[in-house]
């Protein structure tokens, strides 16, 4: 077999590199060419080839209009309107897993010993406990570029709870904690209910209405139920 182009060999190193890079939480959702290009200087070859970023814009332009480009680099869009300067930006391809919305990252539930009380299953076989939980994250998943963690553990002062949600807007860098109440005909539940909402009281968080990150719901029935997801996915959007 007939070894690769140089310039093939150089894009699908700067394709694994870019895939990387936009894998990493703490990366924008969409980035320029001057962050992927101080990514790809780390790679010893690629910093051969690209001594100087003009060199490397250079390439880009010349496989965009070589049509090569976007064979191998899907995930970028360019903006030619100044003939002389292209401005190029990358983004993280679709995980079309993920239900209708770009860019959906969703980790499981930290608490493996509950593993048996999750017998509700999304459409992409994420498991709850309700269907009101489920209803949640069925909504959160048409949203776009939100990273959703279920059951993420907070800690204060040596204790220890477990959100619902945690919810990360990838656009805004804003986190949001969800916590959904359903069977509050049980005084049990009623109690670990009162007490859980006392500890993110004691422990300084404070409910989106008052200027902070964590959501309350609690089921009464379908209608009112739907119109305060609506309302709580308004806010993190």
């Amino acid at each position: 077999m007939e070894s690769l182009p140089p310039e093939i060999k150089a894009l699908k190193r700067i394709k694994e590199l870019l895939d990387k890079l936009m894998s990493d939480r703490a990366t924008p959702v969409e980035i320029r060419s001057n962050a992927l290009y101080e990514c790809i200087t780390k790679d010893s070859q690629l910093r051969k080839i690209f001594p100087v970023q003009r060199t490397f814009n250079q390439f880009l332009r010349q496989q965009h209009h070589n049509s090569i480009l976007k064979q191998l680099i899907p995930n970028y869009r360019v903006d030619t309107s100044d003939r002389l300067h292209y401005q190029w930006y990358f983004f993280r391809e679709t995980n079309k897993k993920a239900g209708i919305g770009k860019g959906i990252e969703t980790s499981d539930s930290k608490l493996a010993y509950k593993a048996n009380e999750l017998k509700v299953v999304s459409s992409d076989g994420q498991k709850f406990r309700s269907s009101q939980e489920k209803d949640i994250y069925e909504r959160l998943l048409t949203c776009d570029y939100l990273s959703i963690d279920l059951e993420f553990p907070i800690s204060k002062h040596g204790e220890k709870r477990y959100a619902d949600f945690k919810i990360l807007n990838r656009i805004t860098q804003n986190t949001f904690y969800w916590e959904h109440f359903g069977m509050t005909n049980s005084s049990k539940y009623m109690d670990e209910m009162t007490n859980k909402l006392e500890w993110y009281r004691s422990n300084g968080f404070k409910t989106v209405e008052n200027g902070g990150n964590v959501i309350f719901t609690i089921y009464s029935e379908p209608k009112a139920f739907q119109r305060d997801i609506n309302k709580y996915i308004t806010l993190i959007l």
